[in-house]
């Protein structure tokens, strides 16, 4: 792992008491586990004894059992707490897997990257879901780096929204407000009105927010008055071999039943409001400018002006 910082790896429907759960966090495989008592903990996926994955081994009362010699460590301390075939009186020598810190909001599992007691705010904290969720993850084969800057350039590459076209004008420049960069751009109702490329009132807002460090990314679809109709939380974190893993939770605000006939009928059948795709189209990504990402590439020196919402909460 690069950083000292929270990143977000798992829905927490996805781990179930008494199971494991393999994932990637910022490049490094961790063994998620959840306790009977639904407690979660993450252990890097090696054994230190044989260096065997652990993500395939039993919950035990005493912490996740390793799959080869039935090793067991501790998920607090990452300590082995117990060898099957030592006899009572034999010390248990000091193998200990690493162990990283966990936490649990708003639906989705953190895990700290860092050295020493994690302080910060957690990137699930903003998140807070208004309506049916639609949850989902994936491994898609884009570096993660370049996804963050593609969910600027041309998010319209990584997602959509059923009855809506993303155009490729923006409005207003990117703009940072703490260590995010967000960005508006156009978009129109599918069959509305004339082409993207000549559309100047755009009765649709598409708002991304990507942070200049970690991978928490915010998408809202919004009418012209700026009010949410959806509300899209995608988590991303470095997964191996160039590509990226990806989470999200989404809901549809209570507005969003206005609109087309067509976008309402879906609403009232209780259709997905997005789609995040998981395989993307390469040459269409290639085609994209690269114009909003460099001010994230850049550090984000972009206008300073503040986002018109002043709460982070998204719900």
């Amino acid at each position: 792992m690069t950083s000292g910082q929270w990143w977000i790896v798992a829905l927490s429907e996805q781990l179930a008491p008494g199971k494991t759960l393999a994932v990637v966090c910022d490049g490094v495989q961790v063994a998620l586990f959840r306790s009977a008592e639904g407690e979660a903990f993450a252990l890097e996926d090696r054994c230190p004894h044989r260096r065997v994955l652990l993500s395939p081994g039993q919950v035990r009362p005493g912490g996740l059992q390793c799959p080869y010699h039935g090793w067991t460590f501790d998920g607090t301390s990452g300590r082995c707490t117990d060898i099957p075939n030592l006899r009572r009186d034999e010390k248990i020598p000091p193998a200990a897997a690493r162990a990283y810190p966990v936490a649990e909001l708003n639906g989705f599992l953190h895990v700290y990257s860092g050295s020493g007691e994690a302080q910060e705010a957690l990137p699930g904290a903003g998140y807070q879901a208004a309506g049916r969720e639609f949850t989902g993850s994936a491994v898609t084969a884009v570096a993660f780096e370049d996804y963050l800057d593609v969910m600027l350039d041309g998010p319209e590459c990584l997602l959509d929204f059923p009855g809506v076209t993303i155009t490729d004008f923006f409005i207003g420049d990117p703009r940072r407000d703490g260590g995010y960069l967000v960005l508006d751009r156009g978009a129109v109702w599918k069959g509305r009105g004339l082409g993207p490329a000549f559309v100047r009132d755009h009765p649709l807002l598409l708002r991304t927010r990507v942070p200049l460090a970690g991978g928490d990314v915010v998408v809202e679809l919004l009418d012209a008055a700026e009010q949410a109709l959806v509300t899209l939380f995608i988590a991303a974190t470095r997964n191996r071999r160039g590509t990226t893993s990806l989470v999200w939770r989404g809901f549809a605000h209570g507005r969003a039943q206005t609109g087309p006939l067509g976008w309402r009928l879906h609403r009232l059948a209780g259709a997905a409001p997005f789609t995040v795709h998981a395989i993307v189209d390469g040459r269409a990504i290639a085609a994209l400018e690269a114009a909003p990402s460099r001010e994230r590439r850049g550090g984000g020196e972009a206008s300073t002006r503040p986002v018109q919402e002043t709460s982070h909460e998204y719900g």
